[in-house]
């Protein structure tokens, strides 16, 4: 028998993974094991090393593992040298997602186990450089919490169906007793507003044409103010507040209006919406640097109680999951670039950049640094790398 052979019997290749990593102990490795000649904890140290230090394909995986084998010979094994791309990309494509994503859901409980009062955002996003000869693109649903910039869990969208079952799914992955979960459009449907209240939560659904029936009787009895005067009458809430926003070559006002006047609404339309309480409008007034203006209008369900100030500062928050996640992860991390399509390699390759996003944002010495800057700092200093990771210092 060889002396590699022999170091490899030696070897637990199913597992491997340093200290600090016990979120990965739940995943298996999916190989078989005549084709294992690499750690399985390896191949996954490498890669999170290297999404962190700015590396965004398999292909740089190996860069890195070369420019660093010697720094990574600290932490884990490589009894037969540095893998080639194609091992990190069939490992990516056979890996369990569902339980790559339990392993997310694992690591951000440690961080954020009590949701309690906190704005918990869904939103949807296509993985556009994973489209396939079919036309088929994956899909992915993540929560997001907004107190602490990080995510909470993910679903890939079923190939045959569409974010409106996912999102049940997802949902159903969390904790999410006290929270406020917070929607686009896609997700005002009976059954989501039925689950979030069934997990203990309240909802901030928008309503927009997929609510057809529902949304133009909304609109129209905030656009009528003797609509608003009777609710007031028969001792409904009516109420409204008003913010300013400047910056960015832009003039920001606001105004929401919210009631919990519901009465008019027909008997069934309430039972169906479990938990409904409010009814919310956002009026958006944007005066443009170049003198132009642009006006928009929202409408919400809410399962809350008629705040106007605490619905508007929610509605403006729920878009922090494309602006500090989804913007993130296509311009610093390149996402919508990656050409990882066999197998489930996109949406595992994702679980992962997601996993280096929350360990950037939660490292704590830089809190000034940018995303981009905290991967530059990680590929130029190894101690800071670690850090990041949360390697036990030896």
């Amino acid at each position: 028998m060889s002396s590699k052979n022999s170091q490899n019997d030696k070897l637990d290749l199913r597992r491997g993974f340093p200290e600090g990593l016990e979120m990965f102990d739940i995943l298996e490795d999916p190989r078989s094991s005549n084709a294992t000649l690499h750690p399985f904890g390896s191949l996954i140290f490498i890669a999170l090393s290297a999404i962190i230090c700015g590396m965004d394909t398999c292909e740089d995986f190996v860069r890195f593992a070369k420019a660093r084998e010697k720094w990574l010979k600290n932490w884990v094994a490589l009894p037969n040298g540095i893998p080639c791309a194609n091992t990190f990309l069939r490992l990516f494509a056979a890996i369990d997602p569902a339980v790559f994503g339990e392993c997310l859901i694992a690591y951000v409980t440690t961080l954020a186990p009590d949701l309690k009062g906190r704005l918990v955002n869904i939103d949807g996003k296509t993985l556009r450089g994973s489209r396939k000869a079919d036309e088929s693109t994956v899909q992915i649903v993540s929560a997001w919490a907004q107190h602490n910039g990080l995510t909470l869990a993910q679903q890939a969208v079923d190939k045959k169906s569409n974010e409106i079952t996912a999102v049940p799914k997802l949902l159903r992955l969390l904790n999410l007793q006290g929270a406020i979960v917070t929607l686009d459009a896609m997700g005002a449907q009976r059954k989501i507003a039925i689950e979030i209240i069934h997990h203990g939560a309240d909802y901030l659904l928008a309503l927009k044409g997929n609510q057809e029936t529902l949304h133009n009787e909304v609109k129209a009895f905030f656009e009528d103010p003797e609509s608003l005067k009777y609710a007031e009458t028969k001792g409904a809430v009516v109420e409204t507040v008003e913010d300013h926003d400047k910056g960015h070559g832009r003039i920001e006002k606001r105004v929401c209006t919210v009631t919990d006047y519901l009465d008019w609404l027909p008997a069934k339309v309430r039972r169906d919406w479990l938990g409904l309480r409010s009814l919310v409008r956002v009026e958006t007034q944007t005066a443009l640097s170049n003198g132009s203006e642009r006006r928009e209008t929202r409408y919400y369900l809410s399962s809350m109680s008629p705040d106007a100030a605490h619905h508007l500062d929610c509605s403006r928050k729920h878009w922090g999951i494309e602006n500090s996640c989804h913007w993130v992860l296509d311009v610093v991390f390149r996402e919508d670039q990656s050409r990882a399509r066999s197998g489930d390699c996109a949406q595992n390759l994702s679980t992962l950049r997601r996993f280096a996003l929350n360990l950037l944002k939660t490292e704590p010495s830089k809190p000034k640094e940018p995303i981009r800057g905290k991967r530059i700092y990680a590929v130029l200093d190894q101690d800071y790398l670690e850090s990041i990771i949360g390697l036990a210092q030896v």
